[in-house]
């Protein structure tokens, strides 16, 4: 399951992480309660068919090993042990973990990364995201999910972020950033996929905004790939279509910033659908059944 603001986006698989069914449903409260309830609506619906093994959930925050939500802006959660009350109220062990991690973990496993032992991963969208392997196992500590590379600087000239950055990445290359660059530049309210489609049609308000954003992401995964030396970059999310438009000034920036001598790794797209943010909370799942530490199924229900 994805974890978003106002929805929940559900998808069973099976253990090589193929989506076989996918739901949506809305949440009416972000209260953690009515969260639940939703979540083990869902559990219920797919549970008719046929028995399920385990659940696996991401969300957009920091998440401890536990599954407890650390912090989650979008939802205004602080400390929310939403492993513990999904695996009380449907009798399924629960996995929780940031919906980054869960990407990465399952473009490891499955995805565009499963033959490396060493890449990167960058997630675009309202917000920014970044995965790193290292020596076939994934990278991090209990302070990830708290978003640093939204920040990270890249033009001291360039827009001011929501918490008054000058032009680091999320004032240059988060969606909501170029939809409130376009719409100061054509007048009227743009969404960021309009703001796509007009540069597609070389706007000549448009197109220089995202091919801005573009550069500036090559900047980004200049600076990745010289502190990283991953052997490939994937970009996925649901903005990662800026990455479609504007691969040419993405590529070019990237190697402008990187030594001449030095090997410029590919950038590889996923494509960005929900699925695939799913397939990463399964895998989760997938993972600790796998490795035998899954907890058993028979766990106690509080309804």
């Amino acid at each position: 399951m994805k974890l978003r603001e106002t929805e929940l986006i559900a998808a069973r698989t099976n253990l090589r992480g193929e989506v076989t069914q996918m739901r949506t449903q809305q949440l009416a409260s972000r209260d953690p309660d009515a969260v639940v309830s939703v979540i083990a609506e869902m559990i219920g619906c797919f549970a008719d068919e046929s028995a399920i093994d385990a659940v696996g959930i991401g969300l957009g925050g920091l998440v401890l090993s536990t599954g407890t939500v650390r912090r989650a802006p979008f939802l205004n959660w602080t400390d929310v042990d939403l492993a513990g009350m999904v695996t009380a109220r449907s009798g399924i062990p629960t996995l929780v973990d940031n919906d980054v991690a869960a990407f990465t973990e399952y473009e490891h496993w499955f995805g565009l990364g499963n033959d490396a032992r060493r890449f990167a991963v960058l997630t675009l969208g309202a917000g920014l995201g970044f995965g790193l392997v290292s020596n076939d196992e994934f990278v991090r500590n209990e302070d990830y999910g708290a978003g640093a590379i939204e920040h990270w600087p890249l033009r001291s000239d360039g827009p001011v972020c929501p918490v008054g950055h000058r032009g680091c990445s999320s004032a240059m290359i988060s969606s909501d950033a170029i939809a409130a660059q376009a719409t100061m530049a054509v007048g009227r309210p743009v969404s960021f996929g309009e703001a796509l489609d007009l540069a597609s049609a070389h706007d000549e308000h448009v197109e220089p905004i995202v091919q801005a954003a573009g550069e500036a992401l090559g900047m980004l995964l200049a600076a990745v790939c010289n502190l990283t030396l991953p052997e490939r970059i994937i970009l996925g999310g649901e903005g990662v279509q800026l990455a479609t438009i504007a691969y040419e000034s993405i590529v070019r920036t990237l190697a402008n910033y990187r030594d001449p001598l030095t090997h410029t790794p590919p950038v590889l797209i996923a494509s960005g659908g929900n699925a695939e943010w799913c397939r990463g909370a399964a895998v989760l799942a997938i993972r600790e059944f796998v490795l035998g530490r899954l907890l058993t199924r028979n766990v106690s229900r509080t309804d």
